[in-house]
């Protein structure tokens, strides 16, 4: 292991150099400890036919603890750019696992190269997720039909019943006989047209007790008027 200054010279060195190759890339928040992120550009192919690339960047922090390099850094992806976090998953783990292989010696650079040649990857993962979500929604069946509303469906409800009944015969109630009038004139051996029963659909029960003093009367009056007219006819 290396002492406390030369820990401090290897970050010191490190720094200086990253400084040299990262001239745009690279912000430095923090010397005592070492912060900084690094940016790094990335490029992702358009779904849309005909249009250019879409550029975003990634940028990774890196935090030294005191005994780097003999302590890998601390890796946080500080900005994103167009990774899901699924990605940013995949690429956390892939640079530290790196970072362990690297112990002992300054890595940042190598971390920073091992991404950069992992971006058309992740770009490529990208482009192919984004193309499958598109054709996924194109096939998605768009209604275009006329939205149900209370105002509109009465309207229908209304014509529907209006087609239904055309042409159907209309009964005029007062032109049928009464359930009592039937009921008398079974009993008196009446025929009686179908016009003024009606259809009937379903068998009527009758209660004729209902009606045995009203029969008893009209017969009674019936045969009283029968008597009155063969004394008229004798006379």
């Amino acid at each position: 292991m290396l002492a406390m200054t030369d820990y401090a010279e290897e970050q010191s060195g490190e720094m200086e150099a990253l400084e040299s190759i990262y001239v745009n890339e690279l912000e430095i928040l923090s010397t005592d400890p070492y912060i900084y992120t690094i940016t790094i550009p990335c490029e992702i192919q358009s779904i849309e036919p005909g249009k250019p690339p879409k550029c975003f960047s990634v940028g990774l922090k890196f935090k030294l603890p005191e005994e780097y390099p003999d302590v890998p850094p601390e890796i946080e992806i500080s900005e994103p750019g167009e990774l899901d976090e699924d990605l940013q998953k995949e690429i956390l783990l892939e640079l530290s696992k790196k970072a362990e292989e690297e112990v002992g010696c300054i890595m940042v650079f190598t971390l920073v190269s091992e991404l950069q040649d992992r971006v058309n990857d992740f770009a490529d993962a990208i482009y192919n997720k984004k193309l499958k979500e598109k054709e996924d929604e194109e096939k998605i069946p768009v209604f275009h039909g006329t939205i149900v509303t209370r105002e509109n469906f009465m309207e229908w409800h209304a014509n529907f019943l209006r087609e239904k009944n055309a042409g159907k015969a209309v009964k005029v109630v007062s032109d049928k006989l009464t359930g009592k009038q039937i009921f008398l004139a079974k009993g008196g051996n009446i025929e009686i047209s179908d016009q003024l029963l009606g259809e009937v659909e379903d068998d009527v029960e009758v209660d004729e007790s209902l009606f045995d003093e009203d029969l008893e009367d009209d017969l009674m009056l019936s045969s009283d008027d029968e008597e009155g007219e063969e004394e008229e006819e004798e006379e």
